[in-house]
């Protein structure tokens, strides 16, 4: 995965032209979010690549971490943020956090965890790094999709509903981990090491061609505000879209 990044043939930034619909539905469930948190006095941005995140948190914390294992986007990142001056850039990966235990009062992981074989390894250090009542924002490739329902229903594939291993694909025609995961298999790791659920917002909920080609972003995100809004207080719909965000509290 570090190889990828690193390649000098692939720039991730260029990875989100075209993609604005997905970069700000993203953003608004970050800052639904954050409004829940408190104390914001120290953050940690996993998996942050060139500080995509940044301009939305950078402000509202004293002192801000981010890591990436990749030395490439770490070097875009230090250009990107250089004008915040609260925001430290360091090299880690998410199952060996360089931090102590209890560092910080909030930990986010926005399009991290699909990249992870285990993902229990990483829930157990954030763990560890977070404080007795401190914040996790965990965003996740979603398996459950109302998509892959449809698809399962229609093909019979009863077994969809009851295994909760991970879906394995592609990406960018590049042999690289992508997991989608099953809902479930993420809420019994957080309840594992620790942490109760908050709140479970779904994202991206409208990421079809057809449908940014014929919407006004305007209007997309509109509607993805309202929609992303009435998931995280009506369970039937909290994963519905390909992307879940969760906020979960580590218990004191």
């Amino acid at each position: 995965m570090v190889t990828f990044y690193d390649d000098p043939f692939f720039d991730y930034r260029k990875f989100w032209v075209g993609r604005l619909y997905e970069d700000q539905a993203e953003k608004i469930a970050l800052k639904r979010l954050l409004q829940l948190v408190s104390p914001r006095k120290k953050i940690l941005d996993i998996g942050g690549g060139f500080g995509r995140m940044v301009p939305e948190y950078a402000s509202l914390f004293e002192k801000c971490v981010l890591m990436d294992p990749s030395e490439k986007l770490l070097d875009q990142a230090k250009k990107f943020c250089h004008r915040y001056q609260n925001v430290l850039i360091k090299r880690g990966i998410v199952e060996k956090i360089p931090q102590k235990d209890d560092s910080f009062n909030t930990v986010i992981s926005i399009r991290t965890f699909h990249h992870l074989s285990d993902p229990r390894k990483a829930i157990k250090e954030i763990s560890r790094v977070l404080k007795p009542g401190g914040f996790l924002i965990l965003e996740f490739a979603n398996k459950m999709r109302f998509k892959n329902i449809l698809k399962a229903v229609f093909s019979f594939n009863l077994n969809f509903f009851t295994n909760h291993r991970p879906i394995r694909v592609g990406q960018n025609n590049k042999k690289i981990p992508f997991f989608s995961y099953h809902p479930n298999q993420i809420k019994t790791l957080l309840f594992s090491e620790g942490f109760k659920i908050v709140k479970i917002i779904s994202v991206s909920n409208f990421r079809s061609p057809l449908i940014k080609k014929i919407i006004p972003l305007r209007l997309l995100l509109k509607l993805e505000s309202i929609f992303s809004l009435i998931s995280s207080y009506f369970p039937p719909l909290q994963f519905w879209g390909p992307s879940i965000f969760i906020l979960a509290q580590k218990k004191k």
